[in-house]
């Protein structure tokens, strides 16, 4: 079942149709107990020829006459004569509001409906207009057309009423709020561009899905997945590359706020867990936020930093500060230059990452987002890899797509992608490596980590 398909978009947007049926199945009980009752009977009028036999003819001409008088019953005059009939007050226009006419085809039947509030008014109209109308017919056309106008068939007193009828009204409701749910749901889809699962990638965008990455939660259980997830990237960049794995590599993602930095922080430490030495460098010189993952510790920014760095105010071995993990060291961003992307574009800026990547078996950069300027860029051209975050909670295709091409338009060496809180790739996936007598629970929802700043 494709990401376009019809079922597909109805199950990903079943919420919408469901919701829309509930609420016009509900509009329509609620409007069902506002609306008066509604009482309808018919009376029943024969319209005949004078004679002692029917013969086709007879009954031919008693049909049409029937026609022609159900004309006649329909004049105001007549409404105006049930109105007196009736003595309680009623007027001409009440009476017609209340009144219908219909001669029932192939027969000499006129049939008088009326509605009223309760049965026995609805019962007491319509017998007064079919009086009325035999007394008129008697007096004015009998005696032209030599046809007699009998009642055969009185009103019965109705015991339920017409109108409302709430279950055929609710039933009718829900076929319509399911047209238009189905309705709001395709357009809901068209209009939302939002990448929900790892195929949703593959089927876009021609890249390499790298790993995929679980929500971090805060048992043991989930942290186990976490890291489970982040050895995987690591393995997988040894074969991203035909020249093996880069000595540095910039993580970055299409907007704020999609895990980059924490994907930064994991990729470093699964390194460094396989043996490698990594200097972790914070490439968001304007909104720093590895020391945070690496150092929880140490709540004042580290200086000298990467910007300190580049103006050549500090050494490297200055700059560069030790953590509790083994094998990993960070280079802080620094104080905040006037210009972050001019002191990334200087003479200085275009070794460094050579540099570094001389100091240590692996060098990650964590990147600002692509859509905050040219930060990003600059250091994507100066590492041998870039990685791009991709967070299925708040990923556009726009913004995906324009990221990529920003990418291609430096001619970035795009590695591949990375799926940050994939749904489907929750820590029951890693049940095969942590399964015991007395598993732990995966983490609900509550427990899920606080969504990374950056």
């Amino acid at each position: 079942m494709g990401r376009n398909s019809s079922l597909a978009v109805i199950a990903r947007r079943k919420w919408v149709v469901v919701t829309t049926v509930i609420i016009a199945m509900a509009a329509a009980a609620v409007v069902s107990g506002t609306v008066d009752d509604v009482y309808s009977t018919e009376s029943t009028l024969l319209v005949a020829l004078q004679g002692d036999t029917q013969s086709f003819d007879t009954v031919q001409a008693s049909q049409v006459f029937a026609r022609s008088y159900a004309d006649i019953i329909e004049s105001s005059n007549i409404a105006s004569r049930v109105a007196v009939e009736l003595g309680d007050g009623s007027t001409r226009g009440a009476v017609e509001e209340a009144t219908s006419f219909e001669a029932i085809p192939e027969t000499q039947l006129i049939k008088v409906t009326a509605e009223a509030p309760t049965g026995a008014r609805a019962k007491e109209i319509a017998d007064a207009y079919a009086e009325v109308f035999i007394d008129y017919a008697r007096a004015n056309l009998a005696e032209t057309t030599q046809a007699t106008t009998t009642l055969a068939d009185p009103a019965p007193i109705p015991t339920s009423a017409a109108r409302p009828r709430p279950r055929l009204y609710v039933a009718v409701a829900a076929i319509l709020g399911l047209a238009l749910g189905l309705a709001l749901a395709f357009l809901r889809e068209r209009l939302d561009r939002r990448l929900r699962t790892v195929e949703d990638v593959e089927e876009l965008f021609d890249v390499q899905v790298l790993a995929r990455i679980p929500r971090r939660g805060h048992s043991q259980y989930a942290r186990n997945a976490f890291e489970e997830a982040a050895q995987i990237l690591r393995t997988n960049l040894q074969f991203a590359s035909p020249d093996g794995r880069p000595r540095s590599i910039a993580i970055t993602s299409a907007r704020e706020g999609e895990g980059k930095t924490t994907i930064a922080a994991s990729l470093a430490l699964a390194s460094a867990e396989a043996g490698l030495s990594v200097l972790a460098v914070e490439g968001d010189l304007r909104r720093p936020g590895l020391q945070r993952e690496l150092l929880p510790e140490t709540e004042e920014p580290l200086v000298p930093g990467l910007s300190t760095y580049l103006i050549e105010g500090s050494s490297f071995e200055e700059s560069v500060f030790p953590t509790s993990h083994p094998g990993v060291r960070i280079l802080p961003a620094g104080p905040l230059p006037p210009s972050p992307s001019a002191l990334l574009e200087s003479q200085r800026a275009r070794g460094a990452m050579e540099a570094f990547a001389e100091e240590a078996d692996l060098t990650v950069v964590d990147c600002p987002p692509l859509n905050v300027g040219a930060d990003a860029s600059v250091l994507a051209d100066r590492v041998e890899g870039v990685i791009m975050v991709i967070d299925l909670q708040l990923s556009m295709e726009h913004s995906v797509r324009q990221a990529l091409q920003q990418l291609e338009a430096v001619k970035a060496r795009l590695l591949g992608v990375v799926i940050n809180r994939d749904k489907a790739a929750a820590p029951t996936s890693y049940d095969y490596y942590y399964a015991s007598p007395q598993k732990e629970q995966a983490p609900s929802e509550e427990e899920e980590a606080p969504r990374e700043r950056v």
